[in-house]
Protein backbone atom coordinates (compact mmCIF):
# COMPACT_ATOMS: atom_id res chain seq x y z
CA UNK A 1 0.00 0.00 0.00
CA UNK A 2 1.39 3.70 -0.28
CA UNK A 3 2.56 6.07 2.25
CA UNK A 4 -0.66 6.70 4.72
CA UNK A 5 -0.88 10.62 5.12
CA UNK A 6 -2.46 12.45 8.53
CA UNK A 7 -5.70 14.74 6.97
CA UNK A 8 -6.09 17.94 8.71
CA UNK A 9 -6.99 21.16 6.82
CA UNK A 10 -3.81 21.76 6.00
CA UNK A 11 -3.01 18.62 3.96
CA UNK A 12 -7.07 18.96 2.59
CA UNK A 13 -6.24 22.72 1.42
CA UNK A 14 -2.84 21.41 -0.68
CA UNK A 15 -5.12 18.23 -1.79
CA UNK A 16 -7.66 20.27 -3.20
CA UNK A 17 -4.86 22.98 -4.87
CA UNK A 18 -2.78 20.10 -6.06
CA UNK A 19 -6.22 18.33 -8.02
CA UNK A 20 -7.21 22.23 -9.41
CA UNK A 21 -3.71 22.48 -11.25
CA UNK A 22 -4.43 19.38 -12.77
CA UNK A 23 -7.88 19.79 -13.45
CA UNK A 24 -6.25 23.49 -15.05
CA UNK A 25 -3.60 21.34 -17.01
CA UNK A 26 -5.48 18.89 -18.17
CA UNK A 27 -8.16 21.29 -19.97
CA UNK A 28 -5.36 23.04 -21.42
CA UNK A 29 -4.58 19.58 -23.27
CA UNK A 30 -8.07 19.24 -24.18
CA UNK A 31 -8.31 22.20 -25.98
CA UNK A 32 -4.92 22.29 -27.37
CA UNK A 33 -4.42 18.43 -28.48
CA UNK A 34 -5.77 17.46 -31.99
CA UNK A 35 -4.09 13.95 -32.54
CA UNK A 36 -4.95 10.59 -29.78
CA UNK A 37 -3.53 8.45 -28.86
CA UNK A 38 -1.95 11.15 -26.35
CA UNK A 39 0.38 10.10 -23.95
CA UNK A 40 1.18 12.66 -20.99
CA UNK A 41 2.00 13.40 -17.56
CA UNK A 42 0.66 14.97 -14.98
CA UNK A 43 2.08 15.90 -11.74
CA UNK A 44 3.43 12.02 -10.78
CA UNK A 45 0.83 10.69 -12.74
CA UNK A 46 1.50 9.34 -16.47
CA UNK A 47 -1.49 8.79 -18.13
CA UNK A 48 -2.45 7.79 -22.06
CA UNK A 49 -5.54 9.27 -23.37
CA UNK A 50 -7.06 7.55 -26.81
CA UNK A 51 -9.79 10.26 -26.95
CA UNK A 52 -10.60 13.80 -25.85
CA UNK A 53 -13.65 11.81 -24.25
CA UNK A 54 -11.09 10.48 -21.76
CA UNK A 55 -9.68 13.50 -20.79
CA UNK A 56 -13.35 15.08 -20.04
CA UNK A 57 -14.05 11.62 -17.66
CA UNK A 58 -11.05 12.53 -16.05
CA UNK A 59 -12.18 16.23 -15.51
CA UNK A 60 -15.85 15.18 -15.08
CA UNK A 61 -14.04 13.08 -12.10
CA UNK A 62 -12.36 15.76 -10.47
CA UNK A 63 -14.54 18.47 -10.77
CA UNK A 64 -17.17 15.77 -8.77
CA UNK A 65 -14.19 14.90 -5.96
CA UNK A 66 -13.61 18.74 -6.00
CA UNK A 67 -17.26 19.64 -4.84
CA UNK A 68 -17.44 17.06 -2.51
CA UNK A 69 -14.75 18.11 -0.77
CA UNK A 70 -15.64 21.87 -0.64
CA UNK A 71 -19.42 20.48 0.58
CA UNK A 72 -17.64 18.50 3.49
CA UNK A 73 -14.97 21.36 4.65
Amino acid sequence: MGAAIEADETSAVSCDDNLRAIQSQLETLAHLTKDYPLECSVGTYDLLFESRDDIEILLESLTEELSESRNAA
